[in-house]
Parts: C-alpha cells; sequence; structure tokens
C-alpha cells in the first residue's frame, strides 16, 4: 500500500487500450481526467486525487482505512469507505486467516472533491462500503455485512432512507452510466462471479461462470461495457515475484450483457482494482493496481 498513486504507463497487449499502474481501487473523473485512490504514507492512510499533469495531492489523512473512493456525476463529491477494513491489513501482513465479514466494522462517508465537508452517511456495527453515485447523484448503492443482514443497499441522500436490493453475499456495486443498471460480485458456491440488476431488484442476472473469483469492476463511460478482474487464468509467476497473499489477477472487458470477454493482461504480476480513463480518441485508459 505504500506505491505512488500518480499514475505510471505500462505495456498493454491490446493496442485500444492503453494501461496504467496507481494505487489501489482508483476511480475516474470523467468529466476533468482526475483520478481518486488511496494508500499509505508515514503511518497514515491517505485518499489522493491526481489532476492530469499534476503529482498526486492528499485531500483525506486517517489513522483507520480509506477504501474504495468513488466520484459523483457532478464531480463535486467523493464517496468512500472507512474503518477497519481488517481484512485488507491481514493480507498485507501474509495472513491466511479466514475473513471475517464484519472486518472491524466500517461506514461510508462523503467529502468535497477539495477534502473539506467530510461527513459520515451509515453507521452501526456492520461493515459498510465499497459505495457508488447513481448518475443523478441523489443515491448511493453499498455493500453492508454484519448483524443487520448483509447484501446491497441503496440509500436516498436526501433524507437517508435505505432500501435493501440484495440480501446475498454481495460486493462491488457499481452503478452504470445510464442508470438502467448496478453491476457487482456474488459468492455462488464458493466463486465470485460478476451480476446486475435493475435498481429496483428486477433482472438479477449472471454475466460470469467461471471457477475462481470476478472482481474490482469498472463501466466504460458509455455504459456498453464492464472491466473486472478475474483469477480465472489460475496462477502464473505472480507468487514467486510479488510474496501477494492473493498472487492472481488479470484484468478482462466484457460487453455489459457478458457477452464478448477479452483478456487485457496477461504477464508475471498481478493486477486488480481497473478503472476506466476516458481517451481523446477511439482508445479506453484502464487503471490497474499492480502487485
Amino acid at each position: 500500500m505504500d506505491r505512488t498513486p500518480d499514475p505510471k504507463p505500462l505495456w498493454s497487449r491490446n493496442p485500444k487500450f492503453e494501461l496504467y499502474t496507481t494505487t489501489s481501487l482508483p476511480s475516474v473523473d470523467n468529466a476533468h481526467g482526475r483520478i481518486a485512490t488511496w494508500g499509505r504514507a508515514a503511518g497514515k492512510f491517505q485518499l489522493y486525487v491526481v489532476e492530469p499533469g499534476k503529482p498526486a495531492r492528499s485531500i483525506l489523512e486517517r489513522p483507520d482505512l480509506i477504501v474504495a473512493p468513488q466520484w459523483s456525476p457532478d464531480s463535486r463529491q467523493i464517496v468512500v469507505g472507512v474503518g477497519g477494513f481488517t481484512a485488507f491489513l491481514d493480507f498485507a501482513a501474509g495472513s491466511k486467516k479466514a475473513i471475517d465479514r464484519v472486518n472491524g466494522g466500517a461506514q461510508v462517508a462523503i467529502l468535497n472533491a477539495d477534502g473539506t465537508g467530510f461527513h459520515l452517511v451509515t453507521s452501526g456495527p456492520d461493515n459498510n462500503g465499497f459505495a457508488s453515485f447513481s448518475p443523478d447523484g441523489k443515491q448511493i448503492v453499498y455493500r453492508t455485512a454484519g448483524p443487520d443482514g448483509e447484501g446491497l443497499r441503496i440509500m436516498n441522500l436526501a433524507d437517508g432512507k435505505v432500501t435493501a436490493l440484495t440480501s446475498k453475499y454481495d460486493n462491488f456495486p457499481l452503478w452504470s452510466p445510464h442508470g438502467n443498471l448496478i453491476a457487482f460480485v456474488r459468492n455462488i458456491a464458493g466463486d465470485f462471479e460478476v451480476m446486475t440488476v435493475h435498481p429496483d431488484g428486477r433482472n438479477l442476472t449472471q454475466l460470469t461462470h467461471t471457477h475462481g473469483n470476478e472482481a474490482h469492476l469498472a463501466w466504460s463511460p458509455d455504459g456498453s461495457r464492464i472491466l473486472f478482474t478475474s483469477s480465472r487464468t489460475g496462477f502464473k509467476d505472480e507468487t514467486l515475484y510479488t510474496g501477494a497473499p492473493q498472487p492472481y489477477g488479470k484484468i478482462f472487458v466484457m460487453n455489459a450483457d457478458g457477452t464478448h470477454v477479452e483478456q487485457l493482461t496477461n504477464n508475471p504480476w498481478e493486477e486488480g482494482g481497473p478503472a476506466w480513463q476516458p481517451h481523446h480518441t477511439d482508445r479506453a485508459s484502464p487503471l490497474a493496481a499492480r502487485k
């Protein structure tokens, strides 16, 4: 987690995609090309904003974890998870113990893009996190796990009303740019698969059917495709090079209906947590956290 948040170009095996690396679980402000990401510096966790051509700037510092920022549609705010997330620290330390779903507890917070106005929007004993704004900015979807149940929840930001969307072992929800779908990952018989559902709970659809884990989703700006990380190719040389506790992960892209799956990375390293950055040509520029 001590890697630099400043994007660095990587070789891409597909000429239609440019590939960059940054710190964990980045998010792109499509309107201005800014990146929000998080990492650790001087023993504390930082939320960074990286503007094009400028070095990363920390807008929030906390002793506990700051995880998975996402931009609001108007680019004025960032939603983020803060709290224990002990599994992240256990994995970083090389622990192989079973993951506690509550993970020390966590909450969803929203702050302005300049770091002001930080406030929690969830509370209680659960682990709440991995939130995403609706395209109109009036709602967020997030995952929860703990004494109050698990699954995906939708919150109306005006009055704080929460609606249960799912009740399974679900994670990484991401609202589509058109607002008609929410993509997420579900644990099905020990494998994590990519799913979509309408915000009203209708038309639940499983998009992937592979052995291994899918995770860390990103919609294309036009809502036609989904980037995701997968362990479907198994282990290569990652464990020899990195010593990471999860030494797998390659980036794939597919249509929003699960068709036309294409592998974008294939190397001795682990890639994960992609975000989709619009390009001024017909190419796309995925960002990946390389381990």
